[in-house]
């Protein structure tokens, strides 16, 4: 079943269209009637507004939540308390503390409780994980993901407080969730921000720069941006033995030799706002959830270790409101 109908859940749609044999999608809810009728429509699946009554279908195994950032732990938790699996977009819920709730219940519960971090599931990063362990201690990451938003791509963007978070919220866990996949178990010890807003259809930041301090000397820097017109997505890390990189989310290189690179028509201009397909990325990780709801081995964050990125992203929103508020609040020029 599929929970919110709105701009991100056409990816999903597209991805679920491919995985019929595996994935049978039985209901779509949206409290926009006819949203919830579009997406339904090419799956002949019933369309719903109410979600209690979605979750009341005895046919459905597992949710999937696409709405908008605050409703994502209410209705986790309302899922999880149905008996359903859920897999649920990045962020997994608005606080650590709500986090790490519905990660208690899920295990109470025996349920699979999965954060959609899409950008994880792909080659390149799934061989950088395997091969790790060859190239010595990681000493360094650095993570670059710039693009452009001309505004708000929701109503709901223009809403969030600076105090809620922009970019912090909804761009900068996917890098912070490839940081925590590289660090293993360890949370940072410190961690510094700078975050900035240059336009003016929002709130909060849309620019800014995360550096954390890991156990054993290692160190990360972060560096995102709605504010890039030539899209720059690069990851860097520096072990004892050299460096690899992952190069536009699908190019894995070590030491400079291409390790991994993806099917022709792919990267058609990587460079440029929706020059890349990213439809196998949603695909892998609907693949990567199922196997998780049949205990099989997988990829996705769960449970315990998906909070953990919450309260990560608690620490650098309350590390940038400490450090550069008066970089956010006030009006340009003022």
């Amino acid at each position: 079943m599929l929970i919110g109908c709105g701009r991100i859940s056409g990816a999903h749609l597209a991805a679920l269209s491919g995985l019929e044999n595996e994935i049978r999608l039985v209901a779509t809810v949206d409290s926009d009637t006819a949203a919830a009728e579009r997406a339904a429509a090419p799956f002949a699946a019933l369309a719903l507004t109410d979600v209690a009554q979605a979750l009341a279908l005895p046919q459905v195994d597992a949710v999937l939540i696409a709405s908008p950032n605050a409703l994502h732990g209410p209705q986790s938790l309302a899922a999880l308390q149905a008996g359903k699996h859920v897999l649920v977009e990045k962020p997994l819920a608005e606080s650590g503390m709500e986090a790490r709730a519905l990660a208690t219940e899920a295990e109470r519960r025996g349920l699979v409780l999965a954060a959609g971090h899409t950008y994880r599931h792909n080659a390149a990063v799934a061989t950088l994980i395997d091969r790790m362990p060859e190239w010595g201690p990681l000493r360094a990451v650095e993570v670059s993901s710039c693009v452009f938003w001309d505004g708000p791509q929701a109503p709901w963007w223009a809403e969030r407080t600076a105090e809620e978070g922009l970019i912090l919220s909804l761009f900068a866990p996917h890098s912070l969730d490839f940081v925590q996949l590289v660090m293993g178990q360890d949370d940072p010890l410190r961690v510094q921000v700078e975050a900035a807003r240059w336009q003016m259809g929002w709130q909060g930041e849309d620019e800014a720069m995360i550096l954390l301090g890991y156990p054993g000397r290692r160190m990360a820097s972060v560096h995102i941006s709605y504010n890039q017109r030539r899209v720059f997505d690069r990851k860097v890390l520096h072990f004892a033995h050299g460096v690899a990189e992952i190069v536009d989310g699908e190019i894995l290189k070590w030491n400079g030799e291409v390790l991994v690179a993806p099917p022709a028509g792919v990267l058609i201009e990587p460079t440029a706002m929706g020059g890349r397909k990213l439809g196998h990325f949603f695909a892998q990780q609907l693949r990567e959830f199922a196997a998780a709801v049949r205990r099989e081995p997988h990829r996705c964050p769960t449970g315990k270790d998906a909070a953990r990125l919450i309260d990560l992203i608690d620490r650098v929103k309350a590390a940038a409101r400490a450090t550069s508020a008066d970089a956010v609040d006030p009006p340009l020029g003022g």
